[in-house]
């Protein structure tokens, strides 16, 4: 039997996701592939053709889609072309769209059948079905000869995910081989209730969270090292860090190997795992924070807390671990002041990188369900696609300070902080709730400091130390709280020796980010240059309190009780 696996890829696709495999499709595609029951040809326009030539459709036996709701409409586009070009086989969806809304794909004349959730077991009883096999199918829509839909219903998921061959990246392999990266997946199944989330992942996945072995996926990685050269790779389940000892195993095994990598996470890790992490290669960790108003995670149903999301990012800031911090904006019933802090949440926490977008009440969650006649619905990729675009009638008031704040917090990775230079509050706060098209000129503000400020230290770097100092205290004439300037000028005063300077500056610092472990480590060296032993001793061992792993905090401060003989 031959099947032609399609993954629709929308122009966002093609602009945001060009590297990004279609995991479900290689895992379906290497069982399938494994068991000898069909040859696979996989089309995808980033990387190729996105569909078989009209003269090569009667080669396949069955033509199959996975779709997520942004992009079943091109999908269903490309369906009905295959079905008017004379294809007479099975064409067949699968993926998170069909499994929350079968009702919808089961509207549409050019499609055969449905796959709830996973497919490593049901799409391979289909296709042993259409070769008059006895076989029981499971979480499937059939349409019939008369052309009625029929369920067959089961619980069909797979007991042991280690018994899975590793996704067949062999299809994708010009493109793996030179971005010498791989994104894979570690556990099927999530146990928080997010309402934009739930029940939709249960449907897909179960109730219950599934975990490859260590073995299994550190296998999978060797053999990705093998054949393709790869030297990083990220881990996109939401779940790989909920099994604390799992995680320790991981980063222990996969440390000796020298692989970058990065995770999705939530906050809930604790600073030893983060530490194992970063020792172990993870230079970035995508967290869902979604606001900094506990009133809004409540309504969410996120079962955490502001404090412990500010305290993770604040952590690995500490560590030297990149966050990649994604937040919602326009949450129904969301007001100004749950706005306000969020901006303000971004602005004590500093994350490498801020991505805002408006809250989509995707089909099959709570969300969508609580909210459907409130929900601003055109077309499926329409309101999914544009993140910018209102998504509820309720919230359209709000449009103007939703792109306000959203505007406002938003950061490009290690870009200026837009947060520090929009007042939100007073006459110019007001002034900008009004006219939020204003906030460009203070984004050009935000962007020509970070000129000046790259130019001052650029001049630093050459060797004209006194241009950069005088730069930087022009930047701190006009930005007298800005961290990012106080913390240059500290270091270049250290540098030159003059650590009374450095020593005034690291305080001032502390001032605006008193939980800074560097800054406190850094005082404490600028102080015992000055010969005042008791103020350095207890900013070595501030800087401890805070980072109890401060290697250079403790080794500084065996140092001076050695020197001063305490």
């Amino acid at each position: 039997m031959r099947v032609a696996f399609i993954y629709p890829a929308t122009d966002f696709d093609q602009e945001y996701h060009a590297e990004a495999l279609p995991m479900g499709l290689l895992y379906l595609t290497a069982v399938l592939e494994r068991d000898q029951l069909a040859e696979i040809d996989l089309f995808d326009s980033r990387h190729g053709d996105a569909l078989p030539s009209p003269s090569r459709l009667s080669e396949y036996d069955v033509i199959g889609f996975t779709a997520m709701s942004m992009q079943v409409t091109h999908a269903l586009r490309l369906a009905q072309w295959i079905r008017d070009s004379g294809y007479r086989g099975k064409i067949v969806f699968g993926g998170p769209h069909a499994s929350v809304a079968s009702d919808h794909l089961r509207g549409q004349p050019a499609l055969d059948a449905i796959f709830i959730g996973e497919a490593e077991e049901t799409f391979p009883a289909y296709l042993r079905h259409l070769s008059d096999e006895e076989v029981t199918l499971g979480r499937t829509w059939i349409r019939d000869g008369s052309g009625e839909w029929v369920f067959h219903p089961g619980s069909c998921f797979v007991g042991d995910l280690d018994q899975l061959p590793f996704p067949a990246r062999e299809k994708y392999r010009d493109l793996t081989a030179r971005c010498r990266f791989i994104n894979m997946t570690t556990t099927r199944g999530c146990p928080f209730q997010c309402n934009y989330c739930q029940p939709t992942k249960e449907i897909l996945f179960g109730k219950r969270v599934r975990r490859r072995s260590v073995d299994n996926i550190l296998a999978e990685i060797e053999d990705a090292r093998r054949r393709f050269g790869i030297d990083s790779f990220s881990i996109d389940d939401d779940t790989f860090t909920f099994h604390r000892a799992t995680v320790q195993e991981f980063c222990e095994r996969i440390a000796p190997l020298g692989l970058r990598w990065s995770c999705q996470s939530r906050s809930d890790i604790d600073r030893e795992t983060l530490v194992a992490m970063r020792d172990s290669g993870c230079e970035m960790i995508f967290v869902g924070v979604e606001s900094g108003s506990q009133r809004v995670l409540d309504l969410m149903d996120k079962r955490n807390t502001v404090e412990k999301n500010a305290a993770f990012i604040i952590t690995c800031n500490e560590l030297g671990i990149r966050t990649w911090c994604n937040m919602m904006i326009g949450y129904p019933g969301e007001t100004c002041e749950d706005m306000e802090l969020s901006l303000d949440f971004v602005r004590r926490t500093r994350p490498t990188r801020v991505c805002v977008s408006q809250v989509t009440p995707f089909p099959g969650t709570r969300l969508w369900e609580w909210h459907r006649g409130d929900v601003i619905h055109s077309d499926w990729d329409d309101m999914a696609r544009h993140v910018q675009r209102p998504k509820f009638r309720s919230m359209r008031r709000m449009q103007r300070l939703i792109r306000l704040y959203s505007g406002a917090m938003n950061r490009t990775m290690e870009g200026p902080f837009i947060a520090d230079v929009v007042p939100t509050k007073g006459l110019w706060g007001a002034i900008l709730r009004r006219f939020p098209s204003l906030l460009r000129f203070a984004i050009r503000r935000e962007l020509a400091f970070s000129a000046e400020l790259e130019r001052a230290l650029g001049d630093a770097r050459s060797g004209d130390v006194a241009s950069g100092i005088k730069r930087l205290q022009r930047l701190l004439r006009n930005h007298p709280d800005n961290p990012d300037v106080i913390a240059h000028l500290a270091w270049l005063h250290m540098g030159k020796g003059d650590h009374l300077t450095a020593a005034d500056l690291y305080r001032r610092f502390i001032g605006t980010r008193p939980g800074d472990a560097g800054a406190h480590f850094y005082l404490g060296r600028a102080l015992s240059q000055l010969g005042d032993h008791d103020q350095a001793r207890e900013a070595f061992e501030r800087a401890l309190e805070i980072a109890p792993d401060h290697s250079e905090a403790k080794d500084a401060l065996t140092q001076l009780q050695s020197a001063v003989g305490t």
